[in-house]
């Protein structure tokens, strides 16, 4: 059985802290015991990021003569951690955490709880991607302005991963280029694959499908893969200032039509029955065990994994390529998270923690940590994404090929991309907590309640917890 990322994160939680700490010295105490930054960073899915880090924050403290203490812990633990420690106001200097734009930054922004980085981005953003940097632009209701209260570094897009060995052994094609990109023949593909497959082998592929879409209330992957869909059908919940649109009414049409689309997919046979029950790691743990023919993942955590323990699959096995063109024409839209770094406003030494990331961010220091974690992240600066490693991948470190990194750049740069809308209002923190369309979702696969029926509940869901905002 496959492992999920859930239980891959805590695995290296344990093992990766014994190693690093023994051959790398956290939490480190310095020479000097005069000034003390206090770190509290995401830890990485591969010891390579983490170790990367460690580094800069050893240089850091060498470089500037302070005591540098700083933890790793896995993203769902880290979450409660800052949430807790800025409500008991005993903070970090640095947070960074892989859910701070979506859930701590538009809400503690709002309360003040922050410090403000518009000086840091300002020094910033010649280097920036300009699609990126908005993701901190949050509303502080205590100043009345808007300002930025973080510092965006990394961003992730939605990708979807297929075995190519798979359909080579039905005779489909696995080339990428050969992938139909049109939307109806797109899906269908992965369900002809499906049926080949298990016409072939029943014993051996009788319980494979072919689409790995997670559609639960538990995962976020569900919000991505909503997200998608709805831009896909022409959607959208928010207007440029934060305010609901969704119920207008093409945006409900919309709203209906990608509802509808999610239940019959669900439904058709060709989605794994408890993909209504996944979490974020389960798509990746049925795509590793090759129980799924492709799945859309939002990083490129599932390719990575397989370049550290299989890279025979990573190169010649399995491939990356686009979500589908638009239903109506044209070529797809690309939700973007993007990650940041926070100070919150009670630190001890916020100026400190302001110098850290700068040392952080540099160029040369920056895109060395990045590609600890083999692409799963693109930088949000243009500087550090003209590093030959975005656009070439692992080429010649175990095939001539990269079928993913390549491809994910392409994304950024190519498509149209849209950051997910935490940050106009911190009630759509609270839409996403809930998980509202994935609850939709469950109206219309679990309850057999009618698509249009789902998205007035789910709508009016929205707009009530928008009005508690104000």
């Amino acid at each position: 059985m496959g492992q999920t990322r859930r239980d891959f994160l805590k695995t290296t939680s344990a093992a990766g802290a014994g190693a690093l700490s023994g051959a790398l010295g956290f939490p480190m105490v310095s020479r000097a015991q005069g000034r003390k930054l206090v770190v509290w960073w995401n830890r990485g899915y591969y010891k390579e990021e983490d170790e990367a880090m460690i580094k800069i924050a050893q240089d850091f403290q060498k470089a500037k003569n302070v005591e540098v203490d700083i933890s790793f812990t896995i993203q769902e633990d880290l979450l409660k951690k800052i949430i807790a420690a800025i409500q008991a106001r005993r903070v970090p200097d640095v947070a960074f955490c892989f859910y701070n734009d979506w859930e701590v930054m538009p809400n503690y922004a709002w309360q003040d709880k922050l410090a403000e980085t518009t000086d840091v981005i300002t020094e910033l953003k010649p280097r920036y991607n300009e699609k990126f940097v908005q993701v901190a632009y949050c509303y502080n209701n205590v100043a009345k302005k808007r300002a930025y209260y973080g510092v965006p570094i990394e961003a992730q897009i939605m990708h979807i991963h297929y075995w190519r060995d798979l359909l080579k052994e039905v005779g489909m094609a696995d080339d990428p280029d050969k992938i139909p990109l049109k939307w109806d023949e797109y899906w269908d593909y992965w369900k002809k694959a499906q049926d080949a497959l298990r016409k072939k082998d029943p014993a051996k592929y009788g319980k494979l499908y072919g689409i790995g879409m997670t559609e639960s209330t538990r995962g976020s992957d569900t919000i991505y893969n909503f997200e998608m869909a709805l831009l896909s059908f022409g959607g959208q919940l928010l207007d440029q200032d934060g305010k609901v649109i969704a119920d207008q009414p093409k945006n409900r049409e919309a709203i209906v039509k990608t509802l509808h689309w999610f239940a019959d997919l669900y439904n058709s046979g060709y989605v794994p029955p408890d993909a209504i029950n996944w979490s974020d790691g389960d798509n990746n743990a049925n795509f590793h065990s090759k129980s799924i023919v492709m799945t859309p993942n939002p990083s490129l955590s599932i390719p990575a994994h397989h370049f550290f323990n299989a890279p025979d699959n990573y190169f010649f096995k399995m491939a990356t390529v686009e979500w589908p063109d638009n239903p109506g024409g044209g070529k797809a839209s690309y939700m973007v998270a993007v990650k940041t770094i926070l100070v919150p406003k009670d630190a001890k030494a916020p100026d400190l923690g302001k110098e850290f990331i700068r040392f952080v961010l540099e160029p040369n220091r920056f895109a060395q940590y990045i590609k600890g974690a083999n692409g799963r992240w693109f930088p949000a600066f243009n500087d550090v994404a003209k590093d030959p490693f975005f656009a070439k991948g692992q080429v010649g470190k175990g095939g001539p090929v990269d079928y993913h990194i390549p491809l994910a750049t392409k994304l950024y740069l190519e498509r149209n991309v849209k950051v997910f809308d935490h940050w106009k209002s911190p009630a759509n923190s609270q839409v996403y907590a809930e998980n509202i369309w994935g609850k939709a979702m469950a109206r219309t696969n679990v309850d057999k309640w009618a698509a249009d029926k789902a998205a007035d509940e789910a709508i009016g869901r929205m707009k009530t917890i928008f009005t508690q905002w104000r």
